[in-house]
């Protein structure tokens, strides 16, 4: 019963409405104890042969204005119950969805996908549940149930009431051993479900892979095994289940017997009418819907306790990164400086980065290369606090881009990832995804800075054109250069392009970088390329080997070194020079 106390925040905020429910569940318990009494005269009457026309109609008037208040009353107690329900469900989940936006990427490394989509679905659909039928089988199984033992006692005595409840205690000890067995199956099959959505999640989101590979056949046998596992799982669930209705339904029966022998016996003694054992029947029935719903609530409470464990064991995790400056916002600007000792990421042996320093010029283009592996990735991460280490140090402005809040930090960045992800909604939603109420001007205006205006209209609803999961509608350049227009159209004061240009030709490469440089907006450019042919206009060139600076400059003193810059960028020119015509320059080339 832990789950009502943890769920006391919602029920507090919303005690009204569970006033009134518990109110309106008193007032049926009580109305519903009317009827049998009247039929319990009416059948002595009947007996004595006293009854006349007359009176039947006021106990029949009663009893049909009893069923007219228990309709009243039950159709407000399930508006106000199963709404509250319903409340706490969106509550739970834009508590889950605000926590899982607050968390770092290592916290996506240790859940899967899957598992995150069934806390959010099947874990907070028992909750729900607790909050609705818990709630119901609580308070009826005491309520109810405690208002038709009174009226047995107050109709036929103690020793009738105790004959009838004597296979009760039975029962509840039973109830109580099913519910320890059901949590405890309950938590394993909501395990098994999180593995089996996640299988699935895996396989719909990868089945170009699949395919490519002919793997059908393999997925098959695998997601055979998974669905196997979880049904095994919910048909363990599904036999302690099964104990809950045919134990009360034996207990009740025995009540039954008990009652109907000891009344019998008790009227051939003169000690009770056929009338009072008229109406202690109908109150023992009426018990049976208390004594289903006491079973029903170790049921439902169980399922739910184990869900609010699982979830309250999500929620507690904090953020890898603290946000030390939460309520401030002030907004760094300025130029950026690097002064990183080494790291090293979580749970990894290999360092990332060694010993480097460097500064980034507001309002400059900054190119960074490098050999796979050797870091340049990880530059940005630390740029956007995704991690946080003590052997980091990055200034903005002169100010440590840890004293200020998170939300102040990465509104001055715009970063576009060599993966892009496109929702399923409008191109032209796509792009304004980051900002709100801008127009179509706007949107026009950055798709063609990212030279995607042309593909957009040679599509048959343009800009409504909706796109189908992560954009499989469109090419790989495509999506590049929508999302490029995604991060221009946040109008940030540093963009960060994390080779960004890799699915695309380097024409278009190129004209995407002479149109930010011709931008009337003064914005820091930082490039992730290994495309060198493309950074002749750069600022500042940083080659990065093994974690560290190796060279840094301007192209055309990089170029000279002759280290590693100037024997890739002298390889790529060659190569674009052999499908070129002999005349033109590698300049021209580049720029072409």
């Amino acid at each position: 019963m832990d789950i009502f106390w943890n769920l006391g925040w919602f029920f507090k905020r919303h005690w009204l409405r569970y006033m009134f429910c518990v109110l309106f569940l008193i007032l049926v318990s009580v109305v519903e104890l009317l009827p049998p009494w009247l039929v319990g005269n009416l059948v002595d009457d009947i007996q004595s042969g006293s009854l006349s026309a007359d009176d039947i109609i006021k106990p029949v008037s009663l009893i049909a204005l009893t069923g007219v208040l228990v309709y009243v009353f039950r159709n407000g107690w399930r508006i106000l119950l199963f709404g509250g329900a319903i409340e706490l469900g969106r509550v739970m989940r834009s508590r889950l969805f605000h926590h899982f936006t607050r968390m770092s990427p290592e916290f996506y490394h240790r859940h899967k996908t899957g598992d995150l989509m069934a806390h959010a679905t099947n874990d907070v659909k028992a909750i729900e549940a607790t909050a609705a039928e818990g709630v119901l089988t609580l308070v009826d199984s005491i309520v109810a149930g405690s208002a038709v033992v009174i009226a047995m006692i107050w109709v036929c005595g103690w020793q009738m009431t105790a004959v009838a409840l004597l296979p009760f205690p039975i029962m509840a000890w039973l109830m109580f051993r099913y519910a320890s067995l059901l949590h405890k199956r309950f938590r394993t099959a909501q395990e098994t479900f999180s593995d089996l959505n996640n299988r699935v999640q895996e396989s719909v989101s990868g089945i170009r892979a699949i395919r490519a590979h002919d793997l059908n056949q393999a997925q098959k046998v695998k997601f055979k095994e998974r669905s196997e596992q979880t049904n095994d799982a919910n048909l363990k669930v599904a036999s302690v289940d099964a104990l809950f209705d045919p134990t009360i339904a034996v207990c009740v029966c025995l009540s039954i017997m008990g009652s109907l022998g000891y009344g019998a016996w008790r009227i051939a003694h003169g000690l009770m009418t056929v009338g009072e054992l008229t109406t202690f029947t109908i109150y023992l029935g009426l018990l049976v819907w208390p004594m289903f719903a006491f079973g029903w609530l170790f049921n439902i409470v169980e399922r739910g306790s184990a869900s609010l464990n699982r979830l309250q064991t999500l929620m507690a995790e904090l953020p890898d990164v603290e946000d030390r400056a939460a309520d401030s916002h002030d907004k760094p600007e300025g130029d950026i400086e690097f002064d990183i000792q080494s790291f090293t990421y979580p749970g990894a042996e290999q360092t990332s980065l060694g010993s480097l320093s460097f500064q980034i010029k507001k309002g400059s283009f900054v190119g960074i290369c490098g050999r796979t592996g050797s870091g340049k990735t990880t530059l940005f991460r630390l740029l956007l606090r995704e991690y946080d280490n003590q052997s980091v140090s990055i200034r903005i402005g002169g100010k440590q881009h840890d004293s200020v809040s998170l939300d102040a930090l990465r509104s001055r960045f715009a970063l576009v990832s060599q993966e892009p992800f496109l929702f399923s909604a409008s191109i032209a939603e796509n792009i304004a995804f980051g900002r709100s109420g801008v127009s179509q001007e706007e949107v026009e205006r950055v798709a063609q800075l990212a030279c995607v205006h042309n593909d957009i209209l040679g599509f048959k609803d343009g800009y409504e054109t909706m796109l189908g999961e992560k954009g499989i509608n469109l090419s790989g350049g495509q999506k590049q250069r929508i999302t490029i227009a995604r991060a221009l159209l946040l109008d940030a004061d540093i963009l960060l392009f994390d080779d960004a240009f890799c699915s695309l030709d380097m024409k278009t490469e190129a004209q995407i970088l002479d149109n930010l440089m011709n931008s009337d907006k003064q914005q820091t450019l930082v490039l992730i390329t290994q495309r060198l042919t493309n950074l002749q206009k750069a600022d500042q060139l940083i080659v990065l080997d093994q974690g560290e600076i190796s060279e840094t400059g301007s192209h055309n003193e990089l170029v000279r070194s002759e280290g590693w810059y100037s024997r890739i960028y002298q390889r790529q020119a060659m190569e674009i020079a052999d499908q070129k015509e002999p005349e033109e320059t590698v300049e021209q080339l580049a720029a072409s």
